[in-house]
């Protein structure tokens, strides 16, 4: 893998002050001490992965955790081990209460060019039964801030199919998104994992039939208000799609760094170690390459089906027969006929997609391929 390129990194910040209710991603309470050796051996990892791959990150996303709680020079301190000749998009998501004038300012100062503000919801019972340490009145005031400080690249995350969320409620907070009109929404339905607090509300959420009149809500207001579906679950203003994530959609090489972080070189795939003691034993030993899981051909074929599909524009064909040498058509002739039958699936200028139709029962259509 000596000299590979790589132009895509994700970093994981593994700090929060207060695990939200629904979250099963790794992460630590914030403290100083952790903070300092976290930079220190992240730095020592990206210093290891160097001697490999050639880094020439075109994008680079910081998501955690709360990537806020760094500070800018914290954050500079990790950009600046990075070649950024051609950077394109460097995105960090942010809470709501990190947000204040001077460190919109420093955060202004530096090469992040794309923010991930985790708003959620506007009604304040949501974000209390959620976890979130901000209310509505924060979440607004932190988007003008950024506003004003002159960032144009913004991103707002909304949650749906809450405990006992009615339609009028989700209405209420799609109104109050698209009046602040930000250039990207990422949307996200509730899935609680058993370890979570929030597990023993699960029989509280709405049923599936009323989630998706809940997702097809979101698409239809989304769109009425002029954005671009790309993606099952994500909404862009023309040009403003997020650039890092579509390289996961199509099958991208890209470099995951910190603990619990993932990454994916050369159809091969590995985790970090969601531990810090862990993961510091693994850089101290430098054998950063020896949980490296190859993928065979038939599932890198399954993933590049699942993937592809979930782009509103579909998977090449074309690129599907040059990857895996055989015709997808072909192959899988009696599913296709049956989806489409089904209005499920389209054929257009050598691309295969789903409907809109089939976007909330994506994954039953996937489960068909793999």
């Amino acid at each position: 893998m000596k000299n590979k390129l790589v132009e895509h990194v994700y970093i994981h910040i593994p700090f929060c002050l207060r695990k939200c209710g629904y979250c099963s991603f790794y992460s630590e309470r914030f403290s100083l001490e952790k903070k300092r050796n976290y930079l220190r051996f992240l730095r020592k990892e990206i210093a290891l992965r160097q001697q490999n791959l050639e880094l020439k990150p075109k994008t680079i996303y910081l998501g955690g955790g709360t990537p806020s709680l760094l500070s800018a020079k914290d954050i500079n301190s990790i950009t600046d081990c990075f070649d950024l000749f051609q950077i394109e998009e460097i995105t960090l998501e942010t809470n709501p209460i990190s947000i204040n004038k001077d460190y919109a300012k420093d955060i202004a100062a530096i090469p992040v060019s794309r923010i991930s503000l985790g708003i959620q919801s506007f009604k304040d019972e949501e974000l209390k039964l959620l976890g979130r340490l901000h209310n509505s009145a924060q979440a607004e005031t932190a988007y003008e801030i950024l506003r004003e400080i002159g960032f144009n690249n913004i991103s707002l995350d909304l949650m749906y199919g809450l405990p006992n969320q009615t339609l009028e409620d989700l209405q209420f907070s799609i109104d109050k998104f698209i009046e602040l009109a930000p250039d990207h929404i990422s949307t996200y339905c509730l899935s609680l994992a058993d370890d979570v607090p929030l597990y023993p509300l699960k029989s509280q959420i709405p049923m599936d039939e009323i989630v998706s009149d809940f997702y097809f809500l979101i698409r239809e207001k989304l769109l009425d208000a002029g954005y671009v579906q790309y993606e099952i679950s994500n909404f862009a203003k023309p040009e403003f799609e997020s650039k890092h994530n579509l390289c996961y959609w199509d099958d991208k090489s890209y470099l995951g760094l910190g603990p619990a972080a993932a990454g994916y070189l050369n159809n091969a795939r590995y985790t970090n170690p969601s531990d810090f003691d862990k993961y510091f034993q693994l850089i101290q030993s430098k054998q950063i390459l020896k949980n490296l899981e190859k993928l065979n051909t038939e599932d890198h074929e399954k993933e590049f089906i699942f993937l592809s599909l979930r782009k509103t524009e579909g998977m090449n064909l074309k690129e599907f027969k040059l990857k895996f040498k055989m015709d997808f058509l072909k192959k899988y002739q009696k599913s296709v006929v049956k989806f489409q039958q089904q209005n499920l699936l389209e054929i257009e200028n050598d691309f295969i997609r789903l409907t809109p139709d089939a976007y909330f029962v994506s994954n039953e259509i996937f489960a068909e391929f793999m």
